[in-house]
């Protein structure tokens, strides 16, 4: 903590500067070290101490006394006395000047530091409290309520402008006055006296509000409408220190009412008269409303499933057209070799022309087959016939049937923990949906990716699992998989027409089950069907 700044008064130079002495050692910074009351006062001009250490006789024109009052007065600074004199009629005159301490030479240096502490906190108090009550005179003064305040014995104390005008007495006649010459209220109706406010609440200890119909008469005899309110003013003990008065005059808001009421008359009359107009208008507008908000929704539905049917459509023409031009190409190019090279061809490349012809005739009987399945799927006209099925060996003839798609370059597991051979599925759709994801796991892994096909048999259903190491999904396209003819944005030029997954959808809800897809790109994809099962038979 910075410690203070002192100005030291003494006339004594050995004494001045064993003061200055002990004050540094304490810590205390030493502004000047002066011997008159002239030079004491010159030098705070240019230097402000916190605190001045003053003795009482000095040489010169004016003594310690009158030097401190001048002190106190133009610069508000706390002194400390230091004397060797003690009589009764030097105290008095010091006294006047309201010092902070006094110090009776010689003195130790503890003494001098609880004086110089103890002067500057009860400064520092001062201070503050000054600031509090010029703070809080400024604030009653422009607040737009009269205010008056009172002593324990209804003395005023305080009136702020408000209240003089109202009132008519000035603060400074109406000081130290009783409340009860100032402030005299009647009841309007009965023109009888009411008792003051202020009395009760300083009888009471609680804050007391006039009743209606009052009436202030001022100075001057004038009758003024008004409202008002007293509340005690107390110290933290409870003490009662006296009280508060606030009121203010209801002439403008007598007024105001008296318009308002005349207004909201007139005002009712008028919207009754709108209110009836406005029911039946708004009665007709709710049935257009609703007739246009019905011919919107119509216009809505149909636009959006024409423009769903639009892309739909330029979807088929494209892919439908892409796939079948190409084995329809191959078909062509194999057979024009065949009929001109026949004589020519080794049996070797004859078969290799059929076997393209052979794959070009499957890969289209597999597009129809899917445009057929779809077909049926939006006209619920898909079978679905559950029986008592093998689950193992089913999965296991659907992998050795799509191994040869892998030609050697991928490794096909089968997981199947526990015994899962005999639940109630439909067979054929468990086949298409294994092959479908088989083949897209395939086409989408590269070369010795590993794909796995797990069947984990539950309480009530059973989930196969069906994981690569592909090229994975985009997570902006896993929302769409499942639409007719959409392709993941990555594929690049991999062949296909984005049936597959629509297929494996409408198996599994066949099923009343469901799809769950977990993708990565870069990293693979797993599909996990969760198909419920009515009955499970072991052995």
């Amino acid at each position: 903590m910075v410690k203070a700044k002192i100005l030291v008064v003494e006339d004594e130079r050995v004494v001045a500067l064993s003061i200055q002495n002990r004050l540094e050692a304490l810590g205390y910074t030493v502004t000047a070290n002066v011997t008159s009351a002239e030079a004491a006062i010159a030098g705070i001009s240019q230097n402000p101490p916190d605190l001045v250490l003053m003795d009482i006789r000095l040489k010169g024109k004016i003594d310690g006394i009158e030097a401190a009052a001048q002190m106190r007065q133009q610069f508000q600074l706390p002194v400390v006395y230091l004397t060797a004199y003690n009589d009764e009629e030097t105290l008095e005159r010091a006294k006047l000047t309201e010092p902070y301490g006094y110090l009776l030479k010689p003195f130790e240096s503890k003494d001098l530091a609880t004086t110089i502490e103890v002067a500057l906190y009860k400064h520092k108090m001062e201070q503050q409290l000054r600031e509090r009550e010029q703070w809080l005179a400024t604030t009653l003064k422009s607040i737009g309520d009269a205010v008056i305040t009172t002593d324990p014995q209804r003395a005023i104390t305080f009136m702020n402008p408000v209240a003089e005008a109202l009132t008519k007495w000035t603060q400074q006649d109406a000081l130290g006055q009783d409340l009860n010459q100032i402030f005299l209220t009647i009841n309007e109706t009965t023109r009888e006296a009411i008792p003051n406010p202020v009395t009760v609440s300083l009888q009471t200890g609680k804050t007391v509000t006039i009743e209606n119909h009052t009436l202030l008469i001022d100075k001057e005899g004038e009758e003024i409408p008004i409202d008002d309110s007293a509340a005690p003013i107390k110290n933290d003990s409870e003490k009662i220190l006296g009280a508060v008065l606030v009121f203010h005059d209801v002439i403008e808001q007598r007024q105001i009412q008296a318009l308002l009421k005349r207004t909201n008359a007139d005002l009712e009359q008028r919207v009754a008269e709108s209110t009836a107009q406005l029911r039946q208008q708004n009665q007709q507008l709710e049935a257009e409303i609703a007739r246009r908000q019905q011919l919107e929704e119509e216009l809505r539905v149909a636009l959006a499933r024409e423009r769903e049917l639009s892309q739909l459509k330029s979807r088929i023409v494209a892919t439908v057209s892409h796939e079948y031009r190409t084995p329809l190409t191959t078909i062509l190019s194999s057979t024009e070799m065949l009929q001109r090279y026949s004589d020519r061809l080794t049996p070797e490349k004859k078969q290799t022309h059929f076997q393209r012809v052979k794959q070009s005739v499957e890969h289209l009987t597999n597009l129809v087959n899917d445009m057929i399945f779809i077909e049926q799927a939006e006209t619920q006209a898909l079978e679905f016939n559950p029986t008592l099925v093998n689950i193992e060996e089913i999965v296991g003839e659907v992998i050795e049937a799509v191994r040869p798609k892998s030609a050697g370059k991928h490794s096909l597991n089968l997981i199947c923990p526990s015994e899962c051979d005999r639940v109630v599925l439909d067979g054929n759709l468990l086949r298409l949906i294994l092959d479908n994801l088989l083949s897209n796991a395939i086409k989408y892994s590269p070369e010795g990716g590993l794909i796995e096909v797990e069947i984990s048999p539950q309480a009530q259903e059973i989930r196969l699992r069906v994981a690569d190491e592909g090229i994975g999904i985009p997570p902006d396209d896993q929302g769409k998989l499942f639409k007719a003819f959409y392709r993941a944005s990555n594929i690049g030029i991999t062949p296909g027409v984005g049936l597959g997954l629509v297929i494996v959808k409408e198996c599994v809800e066949l099923h009343q089950g469901r799809v769950e897809v977990e993708s990565e790109v870069g990293a693979g994809t797993t599909f996990t069907i969760i198909l419920p099962v009515a009955e499970s038979v072991e052995g």
